[in-house]
């Protein structure tokens, strides 16, 4: 089995990648089919109303946007490209932008709902989601099973425009870098890049037993394998894959 490790290198895509992993929590857990996916749900579905609050968040989303529209664009000077895939990745990338730009703050109305902040601020403390700290959990919980899944779709829907735009962002980030063989000699690679880096991605077989640790910065990074059942650094030649996917030009 191939396991992929990635590494973002710069602090937008970070924030990309714990949006895009939150919010596959608060999907996962939104149709309340199994023991405790309600407290899952509203764990996570705050966790991503965290991380959307960045300022400066909605407009790297609206910039990237753009820049690949730019970009293909670019694109269709070619000969060699498919015109119909480009006109429905373009299609993608406007009605995306059309959706978050027409909506001045992301989740505010989430943050406005008092159900919401109720919940919101006693699950801050250790265990205070109890029926005595929150009634009114206690009393949502026992509304029928569609009903909960309806308002849970509606809440998400108001972070859909943020959290789609990044789920492609991060999409044509990675399917626009190639995988390349290479060799880890004594458990370790080092490569120098001469174009700033935003993405590393590392594959390995999860049989060597082993999991990278990276240390990376735009122009330069080094990875050490890890033995998993020791913890400690493992000396082997040991073959991975790597892909990079650069800062634009």
């Amino acid at each position: 089995m191939l396991l992929v490790y990635e590494q973002p290198l710069n602090e937008k895509i970070r924030n990309y990648l714990r949006i895009e992993t939150v919010a596959a929590q608060v999907d996962a857990h939104s149709q309340f089919n199994h023991p405790g996916a309600e407290l899952a749900f509203f764990r996570s579905l705050f966790e991503l109303i965290e991380l959307m609050e960045r300022a400066d968040l909605r407009s790297d989303i609206l910039k990237d946007l753009e820049r690949h529209q730019g970009q293909i664009a670019l694109w269709r000077q070619s000969d060699s490209v498919d015109q119909t895939q480009l006109d429905a990745l373009e299609t993608q990338f406007k009605a995306l932008h059309q959706r978050l730009h027409s909506q001045s703050r992301p989740g505010q109305q989430l943050k406005t709902d008092r159900f919401l902040g109720a919940l919101r601020q006693r699950m801050n403390i250790p265990g205070g989601y109890g029926n005595f700290d929150l009634p009114q959990l206690h009393y949502w919980q026992a509304q029928p099973a569609d009903e909960k899944v309806q308002e849970a779709s509606q809440w998400r829907k108001e972070l859909a425009p943020m959290v789609d735009s990044i789920r492609l962002l991060l999409t044509m980030l990675r399917e626009t870098a190639r995988w390349g063989d290479q060799m880890a000699m004594n458990g370790c690679y080092q490569e120098t890049c001469e174009q700033g880096l935003e993405l590393l991605r590392v594959q390995i077989k999860q049989e060597y037993g082993v999991y990278p640790t990276i240390s990376a910065h735009r122009h330069r990074f080094t990875i050490h394998l890890i033995n998993y059942e020791s913890g400690k650094a493992d000396n082997r030649n040991l073959p991975l894959r790597l892909s990079l996917s650069m800062e634009p030009k």
